[in-house]
């Protein structure tokens, strides 16, 4: 027997990776702790529409979503979104994001300089200096922020990179590290021999489409992500994987010629425990790390050390007449220096053909970054009110929402520090001589769907291949 012990989106391509390794459905259990499947992929209702309160689209880029959806049979139902360009809300005004840009990093310095209005005029020409300061040297434990305010300036780390890079992760580039979050940048820096920044990335930028031809590398379904969710779900049960909700592994033990997973919650026997030849942990690092406690210590030591940012996402309704001007673009990021309580803002019903409503508009607004925990203090209607006042004045609102609603997660994002990669490495290794034992998720190799489906799908090979060596 072998188990996956987490329901989200890792898990369950943990577990469809088993069963293409050659373990028979029979001899694999899938333990969620949560009555439902998908961790932070999560749906509700707001006027008769499916609205995202974890992560409302994954990147195509890579097959991996994609290749799942196949699977599933859900090719077809596949939509993406009719606009995806935010904006910047500086000094108190909406700015359109720069051109010439990637991951926020000014790649062709003139066309950025020309409409970089989102920074100060003193900003724009520190910018300007990438192109004629030496080459700036990287230690291996260099953040983000450290190349970054290096070529181009804090203004331009604060403004631009943060919001869009830093919030990927709601961190902050003065902590994210640069070889674990943007590799793309170190790497086309380091292997060009041009002391700017911008001129290295040049060989990186992705082509332009011809006109007309530009399709948005972004993906989810009309019907909720969590539509995938409920049709693997369904495949794995078909198949005959047994899955057990609302149980909870309580501690992972050595058992005869394996492991013993000791489970909890409703519906199970007191004490009750299930041997299995090897486990997959899909779940955040804390829970991995108390899992681990009493078969790897120092591992389990190690998963703590992974920080994580809570936050929360309010979905609102606002009439169509509430706003003094017709919405614009996706949304709106809101820079970490101005102080606000808001961080972002999609426009759901504007980035979402089928989220659109004839006489209102549907909003996502994200609140809390690590180390920025003011929403926690406040109950869902204060945050609510809170967010409202600042939307008012971000989105010339007059008057508050028609109806919202909120959703908090607590250990949303974990933050990848410089070295992650290398302590993420230390566990593997550790929890390689400690038995049959993977962890994958959003903890180790990469946030968003695409990242956490491929780095379950490695984790069920490496198990399938220890067992079977």
């Amino acid at each position: 027997m072998l188990a996956v012990v987490g329901g989200g989106i890792s898990g369950i391509a943990a577990a469809f990776e088993l069963l293409e390794q050659g373990v028979s459905p029979e001899e694999l259990v899938l333990v969620e702790a949560q009555d439902s499947m998908g961790g932070k992929i999560r749906s509700i209702e707001m006027a008769g529409k499916r609205v995202e309160v974890g992560p409302d689209a994954f990147l195509t880029r890579t097959s991996a979503p994609t290749d799942l959806a196949a699977k599933v049979g859900l090719s077809e139902d596949l939509v993406r979104p009719r606009s995806f360009s935010a904006a910047i809300w500086a000094r108190g005004k909406r700015h359109p994001s720069p051109e010439g840009i990637m991951l926020g990093v000014p790649v062709s310095v003139g066309q950025f300089v020309r409409t970089s209005a989102v920074l100060s005029p003193l900003g724009r020409l520190r910018a300007l200096l990438d192109v004629v300061l030496p080459k700036t040297r990287l230690a291996d434990d260099a953040t983000i922020s450290h190349l970054v305010r290096s070529r181009f300036g804090r203004e331009v780390d604060e403004v631009l990179v943060d919001p869009m890079v830093g919030g990927i992760n709601a961190g902050s580039t003065t902590v994210l590290g640069l070889r674990a979050v943007a590799p793309q940048l170190l790497d086309a820096y380091a292997k060009s021999g041009a002391r700017s920044l911008a001129r290295s990335l040049v060989a990186v930028v992705p082509p332009r489409p011809p006109a007309g031809g530009r399709t948005i590398p972004f993906a989810s379904f009309a019907t909720g992500l969590d539509t995938l969710v409920q049709a693997a779900e369904a495949h794995l049960l078909a198949r005959g994987v047994k899955i057990l909700k609302g149980a909870r592994v309580e501690t992972i033990g050595n058992g005869r010629g394996g492991l013993s997973l000791q489970l909890a919650g409703a519906g199970r026997k007191r004490g009750e425990r299930i041997a299995v030849a090897g486990v997959i942990l899909a779940v955040p690092a804390p829970s991995a790390a108390a899992l681990l406690g009493e078969t790897a210590r120092s591992a389990s030591a190690k998963l703590q050390r992974i920080d994580y940012a809570d936050v929360a996402m309010t979905v609102m309704r606002y009439p169509k007449s509430a706003f003094g001007e017709p919405l614009q673009g996706s949304g709106l990021l809101v820079p970490r220096r101005f102080g606000h309580l808001v961080t972002a803002v999609t426009f759901a019903s504007r980035k979402w053909e089928h989220l659109d409503l004839p006489d209102s508009e549907l909003l996502r607004v994200s609140a809390g970054r690590f180390g920025d925990r003011r929403f926690a203090a406040l109950d869902d209607a204060s945050l609510q009110r809170e967010i409202s006042a600042e939307l008012a004045e971000m989105l010339d609102l007059r008057q508050g929402p028609a109806e919202a609603a909120t959703w908090r997660w607590q250990g949303a994002l974990p933050q990848y520090r410089p070295f992650h990669k290398e302590l993420v490495a230390s566990i593997r290794a550790e929890l390689a001589e400690a038995g049959a034992v993977e962890i994958c998720g959003a903890a180790y190799d990469g946030v968003g769907v695409p990242a956490c489906i491929t780095s379950g799908t490695e984790a069920a090979r490496r198990l399938a291949a220890r067992l079977a060596g």
